[in-house]
């Protein structure tokens, strides 16, 4: 295990981080409670790792001591140096971050603004607010942390020379743009519903554009207003369903989930389709593999199983989503198979948002 970015050695992680963060349950699905004063050991290992750090579960409401569902969090450190040198913060910028967390981040950055620049941080829990402000009080860095919405931007503190989001999103807000400088440099995680997410870079230009292209996968939490869904069929919607084959085989289907695949252009051509899959401990190579449309009840199943002569295929609901997958991976077959860093995103003045191939001028799909 190597050491975390020395970039990011000037601020110490551990300062930032709560009494009681959340690991893996070892008896199982979810996450444990894990504090600093009754397991410190464990607490410093995690604190230590080069891993990202889970420091709310279930928007701080968690049932019984078990976390369902990551919150909140310290980024993977690599991520977060990766990030921070997209974003080129120079000395004397005014810096928007979205998503404060535990105030890490907003520190680097003030590291890199200096005395002479300005970070405001907007964070949409009051509760992780608070510890942040907490953490950030006690060393030298002065970061402005606003309890709100970051989706709408800090309209008061604008203009900003560098935005910067720690929470991925599927539609860029315009307010962010609005509030940033001409010339000015956006970085932050964007993904579609079925695949969140990739890096994205964004220059603000004169006419109030803004456009930019995609870079490395990025799995960060999605901004509030705008989680994803999913369904769970019931036993009755699977016996209902409709039952076919596919002749892909496993190393097929791989490509139709995997990032640097074909994974990106399906999320564009398949728009509000969640995708979710999960391995069998018991069989190797066995995947479950589904895709859901809460909005219309739609939901498509694929079992992976090596030892089947056809995988089999339920679908059920209006939509047929097994199909336009499979018609989405057939047109990235036969157009090249582009990988997601040949695509980039132009956000026009009207909030118009266009992923397009290869340049701005090329095959493009709008962002509803």
């Amino acid at each position: 295990m190597t050491d975390q970015p020395s970039v990011l050695d000037e601020v110490p992680r551990e300062l930032f981080i709560p009494e009681v963060i959340w690991d893996d349950n070892p008896d199982g699905h979810g996450f444990v409670p894990v504090s600093r004063t009754t397991d410190r050991q464990r607490w410093l290992e995690l604190v230590n790792s080069t891993g990202p750090i889970v420091t709310q579960v279930d928007d701080g409401h968690p049932v019984d001591g078990i976390g369902r569902v990551p919150t909140s969090s310290s980024s993977q450190p690599s991520l977060v140096a990766m990030m921070l040198d997209e974003l080129d913060v120079k000395p004397g910028h005014q810096v928007l971050e979205i998503g404060t967390g535990t105030g890490w981040n907003a520190a680097l950055l003030a590291h890199r603004a200096g005395p002479d620049g300005r970070v405001v941080s907007v964070e949409v829990d009051g509760q992780v607010a608070d510890k942040a402000r907490a953490a950030l009080a006690v060393t030298p860095y002065r970061v402005t942390v606003i309890e709100g919405d970051g989706t709408a931007g800090f309209a008061a503190g604008a203009p900003y020379d560098r935005v910067i989001a720690t929470a991925s999103v599927r539609r860029v807000p315009t307010t962010w743009i609005e509030q940033t400088v001409e010339g000015g440099v956006l970085v932050l995680p964007w993904g579609t519903d079925y695949c969140n997410g990739a890096l994205l870079r964004l220059v603000v230009h004169g006419d109030g554009q803004a456009s930019g292209r995609f870079g490395r996968s990025l799995e960060f939490m999605r901004v509030r207003n705008q989680r994803n869904t999913f369904l769970d069929p019931s036993d009755e919607q699977i016996e209902q369903a409709d039952k076919s084959t596919t002749t892909l085989r496993g190393g097929d289907v791989y490509e139709l989930v995997a990032f640097e695949r074909a994974a990106f252009i399906i999320g564009l051509r398949v728009p509000a389709c969640y995708l979710t899959h999960w391995a069998d401990i018991d069989v190797q190579y066995r995947h479950i593999v589904e895709f859901h449309d809460t909005a219309s009840g739609s939901w498509a199943r694929i079992d992976t199983d090596p030892r089947a002569d056809a995988l089999p295929v339920w679908q059920f609901g209006p939509r047929r989503l097994w199909d336009e997958a499979l018609t989405a991976y057939e047109w990235w077959q036969h157009n090249g198979q582009p990988p997601p860093q040949s695509f980039g995103l132009t956000v026009a003045p009207d909030g118009t948002q266009t992923v397009w191939l290869e340049k701005p001028t090329g095959h493009g799909w709008e962002i509803q």
